[in-house]
């Protein structure tokens, strides 16, 4: 990208600090912008519930299916499969959810927006429950969960982008953690409805009605969507502006015409504008772009995969198997011991609240992974010693391993790729990071049955290298996007002066240097600024051609 570049960061001492837009006080006639009545936090807030009751069917999905794999009636109707055959009908759902979030990718700009893709997602989850749900045959089941995953992975593609897009950088974090502790709710539902089936009711209604109970919190999330605003930043790419400053104007509380509103509206179009010049098609996330595209998408990517090699879906996907199996609990324990886990793990997914959007992300990364890999480490001293203290103790080790995955690596990861990635390639690069949170989320679940098997207490010893080896690359590779506008963070990877590019080691410094974030938000408010006074200027010119055209025209 050249010197002239508009995405060129200024230098610090060159910057002139340019004031917030005025609140605007002109008076306004008729209704201000709402959706189902609702404007600015209500909104916002009703924008994150419904993002969240999406996030609560994915935590439903990854945890039912855990408990039917200690469930006597579900394991005969579908004759008794071994560890390795029950560890692939489990993770048939995640495979499923990786071409979900691969055909995102590839179809993400004919979709028509944030909303309609994920109410297509959710219309084939809803397929998928009902083809499982009446399933005779294993076959016919893994069929179904296929299909249900495949809309789940479009969903999850575009939920957190959606949400993303819509909230403002100081509360983003925040209304992440709240979506991702709905997440665990649908755990602690899955969990506790196949609990309640399994000692309440005979025969097949035990497995079949929790798998028929997505249908339901599918339905809620698709019934919610037409009322609630698309992405002002998707309509802004997409040339809806007049759309786009009507749903901003309701997600900030404003007008359409207010000043505030229209800078915002004006750093969003600057930051495309940067994007645009080189890119444009889907194979740009493979490539620089002027924008350090692939780069980006290759650290997206890969915290989706420490996320999953934390060892964390162990629990969530397959939590009564390994405290029956692993540690040797009877299954009328196991199934207690995994409903009381979720439990914790909820209270623990409180915490991410308050910490997210003021400890930043790196720093909680890097915490939460050395507290996991420590529980990992200390789980597999106590299952090799083997004695019945030691099974409660690693399974008490488990429960804290929760508490550092909430705190460092659960709201922290689904936001991180949404404010990491340049708009123009958020959905796609949204989707390849998502194809690594399923297709690592199928190998931790398929495998899992079989290492326990065969190597035991080692498996803990896996997952805990996995944890202490994401240290130094989030150290080093990851950039701080903690309470940045998604326009700024762009702008970080920016060419320097001269046309020099960053490299990703300086992007990172930069990023926690307060200074040089300070002059980046100073040249994006001075952008949007210039753009919005030229504009007026603009439009008083055009209506002076058009006056003195009419004039001739009467002459």
């Amino acid at each position: 990208m050249s010197t002239e570049s508009p995405s060129a960061p200024e230098s610090k001492d060159a910057t002139v600090v340019q004031p917030e837009p005025a609140p605007d006080t002109r008076s306004h006639t008729g209704k201000p912008p709402s959706f189902a009545g609702l404007r600015g936090q209500n909104l916002l807030y009703a924008v994150t519930f419904c993002s969240s009751v999406g996030f609560l069917l994915f935590g439903y999905d990854l945890g039912f299916m855990g408990g039917l794999t200690t469930n006597t009636q579900f394991l005969n109707d579908f004759g008794n499969p071994g560890a390795t055959f029950l560890g692939f009908i489990v993770a048939s759902y995640e495979v499923g959810a990786t071409f979900g979030a691969l055909f995102q990718y590839l179809m993400a700009d004919y979709l028509g927006g944030r909303k309609p893709a994920n109410t297509m997602g959710l219309v084939i989850v809803i397929i998928g429950a009902i083809i499982q749900t009446t399933s005779f045959g294993i076959a016919q089941l893994i069929v179904g969960r296929i299909i249900s995953g495949f809309g789940l992975g479009i969903a999850t593609t575009v939920i957190p982008i959606w949400l993303a897009e819509c909230t403002v950088p100081k509360s983003r974090g925040r209304m992440m953690a709240m979506q991702l502790s709905n997440l665990i709710i649908g755990l602690i539902i899955s969990n506790w409805l196949v609990y309640g089936m399994t000692t309440n009711h005979t025969g097949s209604v035990q497995w079949r009605f929790p798998i028929s109970f997505q249908v339901l919190l599918a339905g809620a999330v698709i019934s919610f969507l037409p009322f609630l605003p698309e992405s002002p930043r998707y309509l802004a790419s997409v040339g809806k502006n007049e759309a786009a400053n009507y749903a901003l104007a309701a997600l900030r509380d404003g007008w359409p015409d207010d000043e505030k509103i229209a800078y915002e509206i004006k750093e969003i179009e600057y930051a495309i504008a940067v994007e645009s010049e080189e890119v444009g098609s889907w194979s740009d996330v493979f490539h620089d772009n002027g924008i350090s595209g692939f780069t980006r998408v290759a650290i997206a990517f890969s915290a989706n995969f420490f996320q999953q090699m934390s060892g964390v879906n162990v629990m969530s996907s397959l939590g009564p198997y390994v405290f029956e199996v692993s540690i040797g609990m009877s299954n009328h324990n196991a199934m207690l011991v995994s409903g009381g886990l979720q439990v914790y793990y909820f209270l623990s997914s409180l915490i991410p609240w308050w910490t997210v959007d003021r400890v930043g992300r790196r720093k909680l990364f890097m915490i939460g992974s050395a507290g996991m890999g420590t529980c990992m480490m200390l789980s597999a001293v106590f299952v090799g010693v083997n004695t019945k203290g030691t099974g409660y103790a690693a399974a008490a080790v488990l429960y804290i391993f929760h508490t550092f995955f909430t705190l460092g690596w659960q709201s922290n990861m689904w936001v991180y790729p949404s404010e990491l990635l340049p708009l123009k390639l958020r959905l796609r690069g949204g989707a390849l990071a998502v194809v690594s949170q399923w297709l690592f989320t199928f190998t931790v679940v398929m495998i899992t049955p079989v290492m326990i098997d065969n190597i035991g207490y080692k498996s803990y010893i896996v997952f805990m290298i996995f944890n202490y080896v994401t240290i130094p690359i989030v150290y080093f590779f990851y950039p701080e996007t903690s309470q940045r506008p998604l326009e700024v963070v762009d702008l970080l990877f920016a060419d320097r002066e001269g046309g020099r590019r960053p490299a990703i080691f300086e992007v990172v410094k930069d990023s926690v240097k307060k200074e040089f974030v300070r002059s980046i938000e100073d040249q994006l408010k001075e952008n949007a600024r210039f753009r919005y006074e030229n504009e007026d200027v603009l439009a008083e010119a055009k209506e002076q051609v058009h006056h003195l055209e009419g004039a001739e025209s009467n002459v």
